[in-house]
Parts: C-alpha cells; sequence; structure tokens
C-alpha cells in the first residue's frame, strides 16, 4: 500500500506527538508503510480517531508487532489473552472481544501476522476501556446518567506497560479498587459455582409459615437454601427452628424486608431466586461500579436509591446514615456526581412547571383556594411556595451543581421516613437526617453547625449560607453491595438491573467500530 506526501506527513506528525507524550519506550523509528501500518489501515468501521488510537500504540513501539511471532503469540501475547478470556471474572462476557476469533492460529506471513497482531490490540484497548469507565453501549442505555470519565490514555499506558514487562500491573490498576467491588467479584464467583453445581433448588411451599411451625421436611429444605448465604447455618448440622426462624429475619434483613420471621410470599419469592438470576444482578452492579471513580473522594456523601438512604463517608468510616426518600418510578431519580455550593435555610419553592400543571392546578381547580391554604403565588408564569411550616422543601435545602436540578432537602411529612418503600418523590431525594448533613456541608461536622442552622432558620427568613468546601456527592444505583451483615440486595425499583442484564447477554460479538476512543 502506498501513501501520498500528505497522508505520510499525517503518520509522521502522529508518531512525533505519541513519542513525546511517552518518551523512552522505544528508539524513534519513522512510521513508513508497513504490514502493521496496512492492518490498521484495512480494518472495516473504524472511525479516524480510532485508527490514531491504534497509531499511536504502535508507534511507540516503533510499527513493531506486539502480541504475535510468525503463525503464533508471544508469551505477552498468551498473557493478552489470557486477561480477555478471565474478562468474565468481572462480569463481562469474554466474546465481547471475539476471544474465540483471537484465539484460533493464524497464517505465518506479514499480512497475516500483522492483521493479527492488530486485532489483539484493539480487543485489549477495548478491554481496558471497558474496565476504566464502563461498557459505552450500557451507559448509553440510561439517558440521566452523568459521571465524570477516566481519559488516561490507554493507548500509550498500554505500550509502555509491554515495554518495561508490567502488563499485569497495567491490567490490575484498572479494576476499581474499592471494598464494594472486590466484594462483589467475589460474590459473583461465589454465586457462580452455586449455580454450575445445580443451584439451591426451590423451597416448596403454598402459604406462608414460620419455621417454628414448618414441618422437618420444609425446615431441611429452607436450612438448606438459607445457609449458602448464612455462614451461622452450618448445613452439616440440623439446626433448631429457632435458629432457622433467626436466619430467615436475617435473610429478609439483607433484602431489605421487615424482618417478622414469616415466610411470606415476598420472603419465598427472595429465597427462590436461582443463583444465577443473582449472579447477573451482581455482573449488573460491577457494571455501574466502573462508572463511578475508581478510586473515590476520602470526603464524600452517598445516596443509594434503591436502598433509599444516604450516608457521609469520611475516610473509612461512615459518620452519618440517613433515610431518604427518592424518586417513584415514573420520575426516577438519576445517578450522577455533582458538589455541595451552598446551604438554603427557609428556601422557597419554585414548582417545575409539569408539577404545576399535572399537580398542582388541577387540585386548586378542584379545591379552590387550595393555592392560599399552602402559601403559593403565581408571579410572571412562575408557581412559588414560599418558606413556611407547609413548604415541600422543609426548613433547609442543599443546593448541587448537577444538570438535573436535583437538590437534598427537609420535607415537612417526616412519618414518610418511617415506611419501608420509600420511592415517593418527583426526583429529588428528602433527607431525614438533613440538619447532620447540612452542618457536615458548613464545617465539615455532623454537630458543629447545627446551632447555626437553627438560628438561621428562626429568622423565617431565606438565607444562603456557604459551604465549607464544595463536598461531592454521588447518586448511585446500587441493588447488590456489601456490608457487616452480609451482601444486601435491593429491588430493581426503576428497571436499570433489567436493562443492563438484556443488554449483557445479548452477546453482541466483537466489532471494530465499537473498539474504544480513548481514555
Amino acid at each position: 500500500m502506498s501513501f501520498g506526501p500528505l497522508r505520510l506527513a499525517i503518520l509522521g506528525l502522529a508518531t512525533a506527538l505519541v513519542l513525546i507524550l511517552a518518551p523512552n519506550v522505544y528508539p524513534q523509528t519513522p512510521l513508513t508503510s508497513s504490514p502493521i501500518v496496512a492492518a490498521i489501515e484495512a480494518r472495516a468501521n473504524t472511525t479516524s480517531t480510532q485508527r490514531d488510537l491504534m497509531r499511536g500504540f504502535y508507534a511507540a513501539r516503533a510499527d513493531t508487532p506486539a502480541w504475535t511471532s510468525g503463525g503464533g503469540l508471544t508469551a505477552d501475547g498468551t498473557f493478552a489473552l489470557g486477561v480477555l478470556r478471565s474478562a468474565g471474572d468481572e462480569g463481562i462476557d469474554p466474546r465481547r472481544y471475539g476471544i474465540d476469533e483471537l484465539s484460533r492460529p493464524s497464517a505465518a506471513d506479514d499480512a497475516s501476522r500483522a492483521a493479527k497482531d492488530v486485532s489483539v490490540t484493539v480487543a485489549l484497548l477495548r478491554y481496558a476501556s471497558d474496565m476504566l469507565n464502563g461498557r459505552p453501549d450500557l451507559r448509553a442505555l440510561e439517558r440521566d446518567v452523568d459521571l465524570p470519565q477516566d481519559n488516561r490514555d490507554i493507548a500509550t499506558g498500554l505500550a509502555k506497560a509491554l515495554a518495561d514487562h508490567q502488563l499485569y500491573e497495567f491490567f490490575r490498576a484498572l479494576e476499581p479498587s474499592t471494598l464494594e467491588y472486590a466484594t462483589l467479584k467475589t460474590a459473583l464467583a461465589k454465586y457462580r459455582k452455586v449455580d454450575a453445581a445445580g443451584g439451591w433448588g426451590v423451597i416448596p411451599a403454598q402459604k406462608p409459615f414460620h419455621a417454628t411451625g414448618a414441618s422437618p421436611e420444609l425446615l431441611d429444605s429452607l436450612k438448606l437454601r438459607l445457609s449458602y448465604e448464612d455462614d451461622a447455618l452450618d448445613p452439616a448440622r440440623p439446626p433448631s427452628a429457632d435458629e432457622v426462624d433467626a436466619a430467615i429475619q436475617r435473610f429478609q434483613r439483607r433484602n431489605g424486608l421487615d424482618a417478622d420471621g414469616q415466610v411470606g410470599a415476598k420472603t419465598l419469592e427472595l429465597l427462590n431466586t436461582p443463583a444465577s438470576e443473582r449472579a447477573m444482578e451482581i455482573a449488573a452492579n460491577m457494571e455501574r461500579l466502573r462508572w463511578l471513580p475508581h478510586a473515590p473522594e476520602r470526603q464524600r456523601v452517598v445516596v443509594n436509591v434503591p436502598d433509599a438512604r444516604l450516608v457521609i463517608v469520611d475516610g473509612d468510616k461512615e459518620v452519618l446514615s440517613s433515610a431518604v426518600i427518592v424518586g417513584k418510578p415514573s420520575t426516577p431519580t438519576p445517578i450522577f456526581r455533582a458538589e455541595i455550593t451552598q446551604v438554603v435555610a427557609n428556601p422557597p419553592w419554585n414548582v417545575p412547571a409539569p408539577i404545576a400543571r399535572g399537580e398542582i392546578l388541577p387540585r386548586e381547580a378542584r379545591d379552590p383556594g387550595y393555592l392560599a391554604r399552602h402559601n403559593m403565588v403565581i408571579v410572571d408564569g412562575q408557581m412559588r411556595q414560599l418558606p413556611g411550616a407547609r413548604n415541600a422543601l422543609g426548613e433547609l435545602k442543599i443546593d448541587l451543581d448537577d444538570r438535573f436540578s436535583v437538590y437534598l432537602h427537609d420535607t415537612p411529612s417526616r412519618n414518610l421516613f418511617d415506611r419501608r418503600q420509600r420511592f415517593l418523590s418527583h426526583g429529588c431525594v428528602r433527607v431525614a437526617e438533613i440538619y447532620p448533613l447540612a452542618s457536615y456541608a458548613l464545617t465539615g461536622d455532623t454537630t458543629s453547625g447545627i446551632a447555626r442552622l437553627v438560628e438561621a432558620v428562626a429568622t423565617s427568613g431565606t438565607l444562603h449560607l456557604p459551604v465549607k468546601d464544595h463536598v461531592p456527592v454521588y447518586l448511585v444505583y446500587a441493588t447488590v453491595f456489601p456490608s457487616p451483615d452480609g451482601l444486601q440486595f435491593r429491588t430493581d425499583i426503576y428497571g436499570r438491573d433489567r436493562r443492563m442484564i438484556a443488554a449483557m447477554t445479548a452477546h453482541t460479538q466483537f466489532a471494530a467500530a465499537d473498539c474504544p476512543t480513548g481514555g
């Protein structure tokens, strides 16, 4: 294949830039027409950006093959394919990277070797991108996700790792370093092992029951099922009915149910959920963890929407845990990272137009005087609820710099925090422990700012209070997560798991057009 002067000039500039960014990886060698370059140019459906990424990788190693030798693989190539095969341990189907095709021997001629080499590189960069930021096709399933991406240069990083004999370290560093991810990865292997061994069977029951009144056969079946997830039960020793009853209550707590010990319809449904289904839920949650920063900030606020709970994390401790009320399935709370910008005492509520049109104005039509009784006015076409005892935002609001106009706030309807299912809002987050949270935003401590907040609210006027630091806030969707009491499962209230699992199990084969475009 021949190149005109302009194309050679462009290729030469790309080579120079890569070598400037990654000095001393390989000696600088002019990029000329070669089987590698031809293989890159011949790849169907690749964009110019994707080709530049591939050129960057090979330019950093002087346009020499990276993984192949003759018709086979080098030791590094064998390791590379091992990495792709082990993608299943991360909850990713290895077929996404064309592992079957890459594992087949290729011809020993230069063109075939170059094509195989480039295919391995594309697959590795795609895997690296998936591990670093999650699969772009799965992120695209949800339109209400706004999380930062890691834009490190994975092509240059891979070339340097290969040159420095640190491929293991390179790929290991792509994995989230959080306890949540490590725990889910271990759990994925465990649930898959249970499934491969035939699963845990089904609890036969026609009506609700307690362990203390169950037949010996039903008690044995229940004990065996619970022992898969409860280390306190020894499957080799017959437990008492009271021990099984306690294990049922632990199971209910781990699944977000009332721990009454009765095996009712919902408890039975969860007990009979196959291990294979649990494994897919774990894999979906591992994928969403890859969307988050792999080394999160030391101080942060995290709202887990399916658990309807907020925590403040400070170092390795949770300094506050609070019940929250989050969006209804029809008005889901989005997934995003933002920062606290201010605390507002006695906030007015500027009613969003859809709520005003769809809910409040019809109430006024049915019940004249509704607006006046709720201290609502309309100014220049904007409906506003003035501060006061009936204001929907309560006494405090915490503003965020997110693009969804979601914020954290108080509520006058505090009895709703006692409900187990707290999916009731239009998308914003109502916080039970709003004063300690606001205090933390103001001072970095959950108690030292409360007196100031009480004083501000007592003025009855709207006050905007500056925060000590712009504390990061993460709104996440974790239906499976670790806790001191064991692995927790929550209901897929918005169907995000369902949509993701459907896409993950579609077994989409590797396509050149879906190779990564950068970090």
